[in-house]
């Protein structure tokens, strides 16, 4: 996923304190820098196999 600066300017301030605190603690976790765009793909990447898997779950019960 490649997130353009336009794509973050649509995120509000809150967001993108949020994302930043996150790169910190990933940066503090893993000792190494994270992309606030490489960050992003991940957290959608994370979303869509959490949902994948619910949606999954939800019809074999």
């Amino acid at each position: 996923m490649d997130l353009s600066e336009k794509q973050f300017s649509r995120l509000n301030k809150k967001s993108i304190g949020y994302l930043e605190k996150l790169q910190h603690k990933y940066s503090q976790e893993f000792g190494d820098f994270i992309s606030k765009a490489e960050l992003m793909s991940l957290i959608v990447r994370y979303a869509r196999e959490r949902d994948d898997n619910s949606s999954f779950q939800t019809k074999k019960e």
